[in-house]
């Protein structure tokens, strides 16, 4: 009997192997996925990048490429466990909107040059209604930020209770045109909506605020309060909102910077630990675990590097131990913690600036080469995004003997970020930090009414005197390489 229970053993067990692998192999084919076939038009040779939801919450920091046939068309295959969102970018031009889906194939025509970008086809007419109405409320919110436009006519009015009258009152003539949807497609789109339109209540109450009286402070809060009483940030829909990381980090800002909320004594008064504080102890359950998530994304995608990420992802985690933001968050801390093991390069230097008056005195010491000036910042992405087109002008600098300046216009407290970025992006050349004693200089020479605008590149000649006083960026590099020659003769 052993004899014969051990044959049969033998016999069953590849057979119970087939069997958990068909049944793995039909899970994973059963994997709800979104297919998404279209075609480009009037991009003109540019970059389309996209970013998508995780498991419903919107995530505005992740972005990827769209690969693009040469024949124009493309095909994109994504996980979607439930609603998700997939907003389009035409990188560096325009935001070209978004489509919701749940396990469809759809069809998409980008036409950047038409004004509603998106034209879309598999999908219920009723959805396909609701992705445009929420693409326009999303540009239309973007664009009283940015004062470019004002639907509600609102950016000018200082009465608080007027603008939020307005805007509710927007909200519910959008949430009517809801019926017909499904009950989690149309909870997803009310907090959506909801997120949208306290992200420019908000707006206005930081635009008012800033030279208030303090009984107009006293009264635009309190109308706040009531409007983030009916907006919901802490709902468990309101992380499908492209709105909702701005709007979380918005109610903490004011909270504890405009109101002046006291802090306990052990919480440092610095972004990432002021949020996180709040987070924690204002939100919970899925709206807690995305504004968290999405503050180390936020750490990584505009290059802050605090120190402090490394500690607050260790109680993240205590938290959210199976997060579905664990790739993404554990890739960017890995980062964090990379660039705060930097160390300084010989091809780098760092010039101590403390007693220097003047501009003058910077230039003299390279009195007879051309001096190339780059005013940056840290926190400039525009700064960091020209960094990729260095190369040629370094090589360019060392054939011609051409000096590579960089003036940081950053604080003393970014000090060490500002060296450690220097090296990250392998600029070559001579560091200042812009001292308080000369700033005002900087600016006014450079600058337009007090307002600098960088990146900002000067040309110096050989004799210490300003040959182009806005040069071309390394982008531009022939039209450089002209001016560079100019001021070399």
């Amino acid at each position: 009997m052993l004899c014969e229970k051990k044959q049969n053993t033998k016999y069953w067990k590849p057979f119970i192997y087939f069997l958990l692998m068909s049944n793995l192999l039909v899970s994973c084919q059963n994997e709800p996925e979104v297919r998404i076939t279209g075609s480009i038009r009037n991009i003109n040779n540019g970059t389309i990048v996209y970013r998508i939801s995780t498991d419903g919450m919107f995530n505005p920091f992740t972005t990827d490429t769209l690969h693009i046939q040469p024949d124009s068309t493309f095909t994109l295959t994504l996980p979607a466990r439930e609603y998700e969102r997939i907003d389009f970018i035409w990188w560096g031009k325009a935001a070209l909107g978004s489509v919701i889906t749940k396990d469809h194939n759809i069809h998409l025509n980008i036409d950047a040059s038409d004004k509603h970008h998106l034209s879309i086809s598999g999908l219920d007419e009723k959805v396909i209604k609701l992705t445009q109405l929420l693409n326009q409320l999303d540009a239309d919110v973007l664009d009283l930020r940015t004062r470019q436009g004002d639907r509600w006519q609102i950016a000018k009015d200082t009465v608080a209770t007027s603008v939020s009258h307005r805007l509710k009152a927007y909200a519910d003539s959008l949430e009517a045109q809801l019926d017909g949807l499904d009950e989690s497609l149309q909870t997803k789109a009310r907090q959506d909506i909801r997120m949208q339109l306290l992200l420019a209540f908000q707006n206005q109450t930081m635009a008012t605020c800033y030279r208030a009286s303090e009984a107009t402070k006293k009264s635009w809060f309190a109308e706040l309060d009531k409007m983030t009483d009916f907006c919901k940030i802490n709902h468990p829909d309101s992380p499908f909102s492209p709105a909702f990381h701005d709007v979380a980090s918005n109610e903490a800002g004011i909270r504890y910077f405009m109101r002046g909320e006291k802090l306990p004594d052990t919480i440092k008064q610095d972004y990432p630990n002021v949020l996180f504080y709040s987070y924690e102890h204002t939100l919970t359950g899925k709206a807690q675990e995305a504004a968290m998530a999405l503050l180390f994304l936020e750490d990584q995608s505009r290059e802050k590097f605090s120190p402090e990420i490394q500690l607050l992802n260790e109680r993240f985690f205590e938290l959210y131990p199976e997060s579905s933001w664990r790739t993404l968050v554990q890739a960017a801390v890995a980062k964090n913690k990379a660039f705060n093991q930097i160390t300084l390069s010989e091809d780098i230097h760092f010039l101590d600036a403390t007693n220097v008056k003047t501009l003058k005195e910077i230039t003299d010491l390279y009195k007879g080469k051309v001096i190339f000036m780059d005013i940056w910042a840290t926190w400039c992405g525009p700064c960091r995004e020209s960094f990729a087109f260095v190369k040629p002008l370094q090589d360019y600098a060392k054939e011609k003997d051409i000096v590579l300046l960089y003036l940081s216009i950053d604080r003393p407290e970014d000090e060490e970020k500002w060296k450690k970025m220097a090296v990250l992006y392998d600029l070559k050349g001579e560091h200042i930090r812009v001292q308080e004693a000369f700033n005002q200089e900087i600016y006014g020479t450079f600058g337009n009414n007090g307002a600098l605008y960088i990146p900002h590149y000067v040309i110096i000649d050989k004799e210490g005197k300003i040959r182009y006083k806005t040069a071309a960026s390394p982008e531009k590099m022939d039209e450089l390489r002209k001016q560079l020659d100019d001021a070399g003769k």
